[in-house]
């Protein structure tokens, strides 16, 4: 099988509501979507939604190491299996702009974006061409074997985004009424009472309800230990992110120093992030989010990181995502075992249009099925790409 054209696309997904945190408030994402054709005409898809606060990458750093970047060179060989096309992966590197921020290139994170898109676009046209599916990939990577456990069914998390009280209030209520489990909470506004607001939380979902919050790096070490002890009465499953990177030597050993467990995410975005977070003892969780980590590769190698080392992790996902990055979560999680919380394909609950023909969005009690067919198991809508698309370019590899 060979490449014959890469072509790359800046989408605009327009969401059903704003969405709110501490870091961050957004009424529309911007995602790249990169195509894949193989010269006998089988075509791929793949996704990522660059966010400048998570990985220092925006669409446009995206588009600028795709315009530098030599496919031809990179991916103009054949390749006839899957282990040579995984190697073709583990090979996807792209040029660096002279103004890349240097804390992201230091932390091995920048250019993550740009290789997600790309890689997922590349299994799903190989796993479409041997009309297998995308979760086959998993099956060919070592040494994460002991990690992959099929499922027919998974189950999503519920979450709480920042919003009027009463509509918080009534969306947990939700929740609680149709068969959730597990839900997340957003958490770190200053306009917020955090402990008046789980209060009414509690009382809203029940006591056997999944609880954890999120604070987007709104704290400092010292509002996390008070915070720990304000949650504490509410059985609070975790805390993520709950200081800014910058400050994340103050999690040193924390893991023995407070009652609810630590979970990182805008701090664990590579593999020097997550070895240097195991060494130092920052957190009990790893928050893994396949655009943030660069693919679904190096997503299951973090999550064999942690296996090792005896922590947790949950499977993310990133606010705005189209069915694309859905679907390949949803092939990550069915696959992959010991993921204790599950967020993603919010698909028709958050965005005014999908990218895709199928409806795969998680359903009563946040329970979806695994995905059929070859590759991701979805169709793009080209049509609508088209209609959102503000930005393409082509590359032709032969």
């Amino acid at each position: 099988m060979r490449i014959a054209q890469i072509s790359a696309y800046q989408v605009r997904v327009p969401l059903r509501r704003k969405i709110t945190h501490a870091s961050f408030s957004r009424s529309e994402s911007q995602s790249i979507i990169v195509r894949c054709q193989l010269t006998d005409g089988t075509v791929g898809w793949g996704e990522s939604v660059p966010r400048e606060y998570v990985t220092g990458e925006s669409v446009k750093s995206v588009f600028s190491q795709y315009e530098n970047t030599d496919f031809l060179s990179m991916l103009g060989d054949n390749w006839h299996s899957l282990n040579e096309l995984i190697a073709l992966c583990q090979e996807i590197t792209s040029p660096t702009p002279t103004d890349s921020p240097a804390e992201y290139l230091h932390r091995g994170c920048f250019g993550n974006a740009a290789r997600c898109a790309l890689e997922i676009s590349l299994i799903d046209a190989a796993t479409r061409a041997e009309n297998v599916s995308f979760s086959k990939i998993f099956q060919h990577l070592e040494p994460c074997q002991n990690l992959l456990k099929p499922q027919t069914t998974v189950r999503y998390s519920g979450v709480l985004t920042s919003m009027k009280p009463v509509k918080q209030y009534m969306l947990a209520l939700v929740y609680r009424l149709t068969g959730f489990q597990q839900c997340k909470v957003k958490v770190g506004l200053p306009q917020i009472d955090d402990q008046a607001l789980f209060r009414k939380l509690r009382l809203l979902t029940g006591s056997k309800m999944n609880l954890r919050v999120d604070a987007n790096e709104a704290w400092t070490r010292e509002i996390l230990e008070e915070k720990d002890r304000e949650f504490t009465p509410f059985k609070v499953s975790s805390i993520e992110q709950p200081v800014a990177h910058q400050n994340i030597a103050s999690l040193r050993d924390i893991r023995n120093q407070i009652a609810t467990p630590v979970m990182l995410d805008e701090s664990l975005c590579s593999q020097q992030d997550a070895e240097q977070a195991i060494t130092e003892g920052y957190c009990d969780y790893f928050n893994l989010r396949i655009s943030k980590l660069g693919g679904v590769i190096p997503t299951l190698q973090i999550a064999h990181l942690a296996q090792q080392a005896g922590l947790k992790y949950q499977l993310g996902c990133q606010v705005g995502e189209t069915g694309i990055l859905s679907a390949a979560g949803r092939h990550f999680a069915t696959s992959v075992k010991g993921i204790t919380f599950l967020e993603g394909s919010f698909d028709r609950f958050l965005l005014v249009q999908n990218l895709i023909n199928e409806e795969i969005s998680f359903g009563w009690g946040g329970a979806a099925p695994t995905l059929m067919g070859p590759g991701l198991g979805i169709t793009v809508n080209e049509q609508r790409l088209a209609q959102l698309t503000q930005r393409e370019q082509h590359w032709k590899l032969c």
